[in-house]
């Protein structure tokens, strides 16, 4: 597709009560100029494809649909990855297949980029309740940022959760050059993604509005916990960014891991003992002695109010 400025990337898997809203969001967009739409089938073992491909054939507007299919189920990192290696916008937005775009989205995301020039990510912000749809974003940023320490500790943001890669525009070229494709075969790949992701992002764009609607599906991964694929997953984070950590604000990648680590101690996403040690030892080696000394006191602490204290202090020392 000839200036192509979108690569909208929607993965498909067991979403049949869902799917059709989620891709009529992309037919509404306001913006319909230099946009493609890269729909990948996992395999999955519902009627979503065929709902899919009725879309698809009934549609008649300017947005370029494209189907591509796996052979076999091979998740969500490889169906987005498929779409990565397929598109061929300037920018690309991943959309999972039971959420929902707002119709103005790629309009409000776009313009900044008219507006400043060629970044490397502009950030919308999603909902998660319809009452949330009029409500101000909770991050104060700027409009446009070069500040790489401003950019950086941002992306490795972590309050409860990570800021998924849902939800913005990133610039395919970025992608390309530094290999930034999807861990395949764990879950919680944004996790793992994010980090790599915020060392290569030089300038960004933040607009203010809601511009991504996360549906809670009572049947997604993130909803289903199985332990053994918790637990793989959370070793495989811990190792690759320990042993991937650079130079500039090294504390904040520490406390980005430690954030994980947390996540996964506190909800016993761990298959054995040995296992959590294991996503600990990680953390220790490349801890100072006295970080190494107060992580260890408080994966030990019983007391919350002490345990709170201990973190706060520990985050600060990273922070030095």
């Amino acid at each position: 597709m000839n200036n192509c400025k979108v690569s909208i990337i929607i993965p498909i898997y067991n979403v049949e009560p869902y799917v059709e809203a989620c891709l009529q969001s992309v037919a509404n967009q306001t913006m319909t100029d230099g946009l493609e739409c890269i729909i990948v089938d996992d395999c999955g073992t519902d009627q979503s494809m065929q709902i899919v491909e009725q879309f698809v054939k009934d549609y008649d507007g300017p947005i370029a649909f494209k189907i591509l299919r796996h052979d076999h189920n091979r998740g969500l990192s490889a169906a987005r990855n498929t779409g990565i290696r397929a598109a061929q916008g300037e920018y690309i937005y991943f959309l999972d297949s039971d959420d929902e775009m707002v119709s103005p989205c790629l309009e409000m995301l776009y313009s900044k980029i008219e507006q400043y020039g060629t970044v490397d990510l502009v950030q919308g912000f999603l909902y998660e309740q319809r009452h949330e749809r009029l409500t101000a974003c909770p991050y104060m940023m700027p409009e446009y940022s070069k500040n790489r320490r401003q950019i950086k500790t941002f992306l490795l943001k972590y309050e409860a959760d990570i800021i998924p890669a849902q939800s913005r525009l990133i610039r395919r070229s970025l992608i390309q050059s530094h290999n930034l494709f999807f861990k395949e075969g764990i879950i919680h790949e944004d996790n793992h993604w994010s980090f790599f992701l915020a060392k290569y992002v030089e300038t960004m764009c933040f607009c203010r509005e809601r511009t991504y609607f996360h549906r809670y599906n009572p049947k997604s991964i993130t909803k289903n916990i199985n332990i053994q694929k918790e637990s793989n997953a959370y070793k495989a984070i811990v190792s690759d960014l320990c042993d991937n950590i650079d130079p500039f604000l090294a504390g904040v990648q520490k406390e980005y891991i430690l954030n994980n680590i947390v996540t996964a101690t506190n909800g016993g996403y761990y298959e054995s003992v040995s296992a959590r040690d294991e996503m600990i030892n990680h953390l220790c080696k490349v801890n100072s002695v006295l970080e190494r000394f107060l992580l260890r006191i408080y994966l030990k602490a019983k007391n919350t109010f002490v345990k709170n204290q201990l973190f706060r202090f520990l985050v600060r020392l990273y922070k030095l």
